[in-house]
Formats: structure tokens, C-alpha cells, sequence
């Protein structure tokens, strides 16, 4: 098995199998790109970007657009898991400690990042079993009831078509799953485009049906 798809298996599945009910509390107040703004100032995304009304071309990080042109939210999330270990490499060179978001905090950067409700393509649920397959989620991880021991079972996380909470969670936990990473010498396992919407469909349909 690749190393990229081993990498996918301890990363993104365990995650999604270990988040707790607790997280979603918060979610579904209704978010303000302009609170969104804000929460960047205050988690130190200043740091790397370009906040709007800063010059650009002064700090490493692509400057944040104001407002961020439209997107999917599983695309938002995508980009944001992408660009997680440059991230956290920018942090540890600085000494900085990794900012934790709450779920609202996350709604709020999410909106300003370009989360626009309703831009969803409908997944692709063949794809999305796919790249449950590909990544090797099932070499760790059980679903509902089959695959691997290693990890949780994957349906034990139910709200797979809510971005924000899941975002919050991989923010937060992403600094310890980084460092198992490094030292097992895993890839970090990088989506591209409409991969997390077509893998996040998939699991929220099964969810669903196991009601």
C-alpha cells in the first residue's frame, strides 16, 4: 500500500471518527464574514497574510481577499487542511503556539475564507467510495462495522455535511496528528479539488442509511 493512502487512514479518518458530539455545539448560528475578519486578526493569520487593507507582497502566505470569491465549503475545508503543515512549520520556527478556533470562530473564518451556503455540488458517491478505498482509510479504520481495528469506526461521526464543526476539529487536533506523521514518516496526504466533497458525501450517505 502507498504511503500517501496509509497517511490518509491515520489522518483524516481518525479524525472524523474521533469527533465528539461536544464539538458541533455552535454550529448553526449564523455566521459574519465581518467576525471572520476579526478571528484571523486575533489568530495570528496576520502572521503569514495579508489582511485586507495591508499591503500585499509583504508576508509569505497568499494575502486574504475581501471578500474571498465564492466557494463550496468542502472546498474551503480542503484548502484549509492543504495548507495545515506549512502552517504549523511557520508556527514551530517561531516559537508561536497553534491557535485553537471554536466551532462559531470557525463559522466565521470559514465565511470569510468564501463559504458560501448552497454553492454544494451534489457528490459523487461512487468517487467518494473511491478515494475511501485509495486513501487506505479501511487498512485502520472499520466502516460500520467492516475493515479495519486500528482506528474508530467511521460512522460513529454523524454530521458529515456540516463543514464547520469537522473544520474545527481538524484545526485544533492537527498539530498532534502532524507530529505522529513526522514521526512515522508518513506523507502528509494532500486533496484535490472536489475530492473532500465527493469523500464527505459518501460518508454522510452511509450515515444516513445507518440511522
Amino acid at each position: 500500500m502507498r504511503p500517501r493512502r496509509i497517511g490518509a487512514a491515520i489522518t483524516l479518518g481518525l479524525l472524523l471518527a474521533g469527533l465528539p458530539p461536544a464539538v458541533t455545539q455552535g454550529a448553526d448560528r449564523a455566521p459574519e464574514r465581518g467576525a471572520g475578519e476579526r478571528v484571523a486578526a486575533a489568530k495570528g493569520c496576520g502572521v503569514c497574510h495579508a489582511l485586507p487593507g495591508e499591503p500585499r507582497g509583504k508576508k509569505p502566505g497568499p494575502a486574504f481577499l475581501a471578500p474571498a470569491p465564492p466557494q463550496e465549503a468542502s472546498e474551503v475545508l480542503r484548502r484549509l487542511w492543504n495548507h495545515i503543515p506549512g502552517m504549523r512549520q511557520y508556527f514551530l520556527a517561531r516559537g508561536l503556539a497553534w491557535p485553537v478556533i471554536s466551532v462559531p470562530e470557525m463559522a466565521d473564518l470559514l465565511t470569510f475564507l468564501g463559504m458560501q451556503p448552497g454553492r454544494e455540488h451534489a457528490p459523487n458517491l461512487d468517487r467518494g467510495r473511491v478515494l475511501l478505498v485509495q486513501k487506505g482509510c479501511l487498512k485502520c479504520h472499520a466502516l460500520a462495522g467492516e475493515g479495519g481495528r486500528v482506528a474508530p469506526d467511521l460512522v460513529r461521526f454523524r454530521e458529515y455535511g456540516n463543514p464547520v464543526p469537522l473544520a474545527a476539529f481538524l484545526w485544533n487536533k492537527a498539530p498532534g496528528m502532524l507530529e505522529r506523521i513526522d514521526k512515522s514518516g508518513i506523507p502528509f496526504p494532500v486533496f484535490q479539488e472536489g475530492d473532500m466533497g465527493d469523500l464527505l458525501g459518501f460518508l454522510g450517505a452511509l450515515v444516513d442509511v445507518s440511522r
